[in-house]
């Protein structure tokens, strides 16, 4: 079932009203138990068989609570995620050597199951800590393992957060009602008026490569970094905000990443619920900064190599995570102090040199292969000796020689809302503080975003980059 479709719109309207119109705790219980169990039927029956195996073997391993039964529940867990995502790349990296034909089990791999591995580990995990009493009950347990509208990409839920909140689930008020839709909305602007149109321009440079040169590939990595982020965060923002018409406030996923000043603070404001599962459940566990120079820069190294690889079985993974990984390191070791750089001066000059790290890292991410993200660099810069033909020519090539200014704005309009609006809204709690906005406004809101989505979207819906994951 299409996550943006009419056949989901229709799905979650019925769940929402059975959900509020039986109020007692069984009732709803059994209710989201079934829609995120039918959901997954929609998706796929293998997913559902995989689903419920993998989920009743965490839950009664956590029951048990012993060392050797929680450790493996989690090696269960991460057996899956490496044999679905990591046995194909790792024979085709041989076969690539040996001439062997190379294979894939991307038709097989369970939808979302990177977001799933890492809920249930973090479970087991916290249950063998003490922080978190194992859950008793099933129904609630695989709720939490397989809320729908995370499924596909997320956020990462804790289940400390997460279980009590479903077991008393907040009333809907108007209030509450409001700011789920207009979540929803925003979310919904961010991906269909934003991300899929600049997919269209970004994947016509990255397809079509070996015919292009010049300042178009600048232009397609610096469309891409907006690209991504409004689509992963639009629908984080989605997701939250139809957890939150369930009576389920999520945190927060992302926090505007693009006006960090350090790198360490772009990754507390960009995938949050994944950078702080990485930090707790790899990078503490290691000795985190409480050590040497040379452990901390260690630890990173791991930490960031090992998120990502996360993102998928392929070199180019492993060299953003490198990047991002090397970039922290450097930055501890030249700004000791846990606020970073102190003088004017220095913040500014490494809030660019993180801006750089950043788009150069997503080069790598966006790239199918090393081969096609060294071709990109080697020719980035060709024709820059003549800068007035150099940037007219990467224009014109990545919108088409007969794009009229219609079709630019189109793509810039609702990109310059999204991007206005939350720069200053950048240090606030933006949805609690909108939450107290009157009647009035809220139906303006919701009668300007429909029609930003209706005039600006894209004929074509693309694929969530993070669906891959």
């Amino acid at each position: 079932m299409d996550f943006f479709s009419f056949k989901f719109l229709a799905f979650l309207i019925l769940t929402l009203l059975l959900f509020h119109l039986k109020p007692t705790r069984g009732a709803r219980k059994w209710l989201l138990f079934a829609a995120s169990l039918l959901f997954y039927v929609f998706l796929s029956g293998w997913c559902v068989v995989f689903l419920l195996i993998t989920t009743a073997v965490a839950y009664f391993c956590a029951l048990k609570n012993t060392k050797a039964s929680c450790l493996a529940g989690v090696l269960l867990a991460l057996f899956s995620l490496v044999f679905f995502k990591y046995t194909p790349f790792l024979y085709n990296s041989v076969a690539g050597l040996s001439g062997i034909s190379s294979w894939s089990l991307k038709w097989l791999v369970p939808l979302g199951i990177s977001f799933y591995t890492f809920r249930l580990v973090s479970y087991l995990t916290d249950v063998r800590r003490g922080e978190l009493q194992a859950e008793g009950d099933f129904f609630y347990f695989f709720t939490y393992a397989a809320f729908f509208p995370l499924v596909i990409c997320g956020p990462i839920q804790r289940a400390k957060d997460f279980l009590p909140a479903l077991r008393e689930p907040a009333g809907l008020t108007p209030d509450r009602f409001d700011r789920g839709i207009r979540q929803i909305l925003w979310g919904l602007i961010k991906k269909a008026a934003v991300a899929d149109n600049l997919a269209v321009l970004v994947n016509n440079v990255f397809s079509g490569y070996e015919s292009k040169s010049g300042f178009v590939f600048i232009l397609a990595v610096f469309l891409y970094s907006l690209q991504i982020y409004c689509d992963f965060s639009g629908y984080s923002d989605m997701a939250i905000g139809v957890a939150r018409l369930f009576g389920i406030d999520l945190k927060e996923n992302f926090r505007v990443p693009y006006v960090s000043s350090t790198i360490k603070e772009f990754w507390s404001r960009w995938h949050i619920s994944l950078s702080t599962w990485f930090r707790d459940y790899v990078y503490f566990p290691m000795g985190g900064g409480r050590c040497g120079k040379l452990r901390r820069s260690f630890n990173i190294m791991v930490t960031f190599l090992l998120s990502g690889l996360w993102h998928g079985a392929n070199w180019t993974f492993i060299v953003w995570g490198a990047l991002h990984g090397l970039g922290l390191v450097a930055e501890k070791l030249l700004f000791p102090a846990k606020e970073g750089p102190k003088s004017k001066a220095a913040r500014f000059v490494w809030a660019l040199c993180t801006a750089l790290l950043v788009l150069f890292g997503w080069l790598f991410f966006r790239s199918e292969s090393l081969g096609q993200a060294a071709y990109i660099l080697s020719n980035a810069f060709a024709g820059a000796g003549a800068p007035l033909v150099y940037f007219k020519a990467g224009f014109v090539s990545i919108m088409g020689e007969e794009s009229g200014i219609v079709n630019v704005l189109r793509i810039a309009v609702p990109a310059l809302v999204v991007l206005v609006a939350e720069f200053f809204a950048r240090n606030k709690d933006f949805w609690s503080a909108s939450g107290e906005s009157g009647r009035k406004t809220n139906l303006l809101f919701y009668v300007a975003a429909l029609i930003l989505i209706f005039l600006c979207k894209a004929g074509e819906q693309q694929e969530l980059i993070y669906g891959q994951f």
